[in-house]
């Protein structure tokens, strides 16, 4: 069965919305991301590393800054969502 992707619209949107968190003049503290079957949302911040792989259909978000190999978070935790599971994205 071929797996629903969200569209380039969204994604782009979650990216948009990182842009503005991490922008302190924004004023943005977090990014709360609503998960179908979570009652409350995932809440990460503005130093979280995002990484979209659209191809397989997940976003991986893990903890702190990483370095410029990506490997100084390589002991913090990893959250991967399906992105067709994402239902919703605030900054708050």
């Amino acid at each position: 069965m071929a797996r629903k992707v969200l569209s380039g619209t969204f994604i782009h949107q979650i990216k948009e919305q990182l842009l503005a968190l991490r922008e302190s003049e924004q004023g943005y503290a977090a990014l709360q991301v609503y998960v179908a079957g979570i009652s409350e949302p995932w809440e990460f911040l503005g130093q979280d590393v995002f990484e979209f792989h659209e191809r397989t259909g997940v976003l991986i978000v893990r903890d702190g800054p990483s370095g410029e190999y990506g490997h100084d978070n390589a002991e913090v935790p990893e959250y991967v969502f399906r992105l067709d599971a994402i239902v919703a994205t605030q900054l708050v």
